[in-house]
């Protein structure tokens, strides 16, 4: 039965979504390469020598790079280990 309701719900919400998205595509004039049409203005920067100074960031404050790749690596092989798991009944 509650399986039942769930692909009711499921299904309902699909066609939900769909229409939703047709009303919006019939409802914008969405042209093809509308937008790099646009011109192209790129910031001034106030510092002249700003890739210096980033870099000089990086390399004094290395152990923040190195923590955070660290860090990546843990979640990575956390959410590995989750999705092989088994599932206990």
């Amino acid at each position: 039965m509650k399986r039942d309701m769930g692909k009711a719900i499921g299904m309902t919400v699909s066609i939900l979504a769909l229409v939703l998205l047709g009303r919006l595509v019939f409802t914008y004039d969405l042209t093809v390469f509308e937008y790099i049409r646009a011109r192209v203005q790129f910031v001034q920067s106030m510092a002249p020598d700003i890739g210096q100074q980033a870099s000089r960031f990086l390399w004094n404050y290395r152990v923040l790079d190195i923590l955070a790749g660290a860090f990546l690596v843990f979640v990575a092989a956390a959410c590995c280990i989750a999705m092989l798991r088994e599932e206990r009944a």
